[in-house]
């Protein structure tokens, strides 16, 4: 991956040197400056979000969480131990809240506790589509850059949309 990256780092300086060479180091300063701030705010969002997940934890929150998701998992994910179920809520109810990387860690949990190969594909599948029900992560983002972050019902809709689709597609096509 890292030659990967340094190819197109190589390419678009070569491009950059050819048609535009004044900008050439202006744009490695500034893109590496502007890099380096937007990590540090998404460090401070995911900073929070972790935090919260803890004190969640720690309050039995997510168990609570479990026990209203535990239907609609058990449904989604027939025929899997406690342990991934626990996992499963955990990672789900992160992805409802907009916190994806704060849930990964519960979902590879998940994922490694699985026994059905159906299961960890829809798991996957549910996870890349989305499932938001707040987008924490965008607002902050958008908010960062000074935008408007009125995009609660478009990201509730795509989510509903990509999120039943790909459900779909496992449950007819994944034998």
């Amino acid at each position: 991956m890292n030659v990967f990256f340094s190819g197109v780092l190589l390419v678009c300086s070569l491009l950059l040197l050819i048609f535009s060479p004044e900008k050439l180091l202006d744009s490695l300063l500034t893109g590496g400056s502007e890099g380096l701030t937007f990590s540090l705010k998404l460090f401070a969002v995911y900073a929070v979000w972790l935090s919260i997940l803890d004190l969640w934890k720690k309050l039995g929150i997510d168990r609570f969480l479990g026990k209203i998701l535990s239907k609609v998992t058990k449904k989604v994910f027939p025929d899997e131990n406690d342990l991934c179920y626990d996992a499963l809520s955990v990672n789900l109810s992160a992805n409802m809240l907009g916190m994806g990387g704060a849930g990964t860690p519960a979902g590879i949990k998940a994922a490694e506790n699985m026994q059905s190969k159906k299961n960890r594909i829809m798991l996957i599948v549910i996870n890349s589509s989305s499932v938001q029900l707040i987008p924490t992560t965008i607002i902050a983002m958008r908010s960062s850059y000074g935008s408007v972050t009125d995009i609660i019902l478009p990201s509730l809709i795509a989510t509903f949309v990509s999120t039943f689709s790909g459900f779909l597609a496992v449950k007819f096509l994944v034998k």
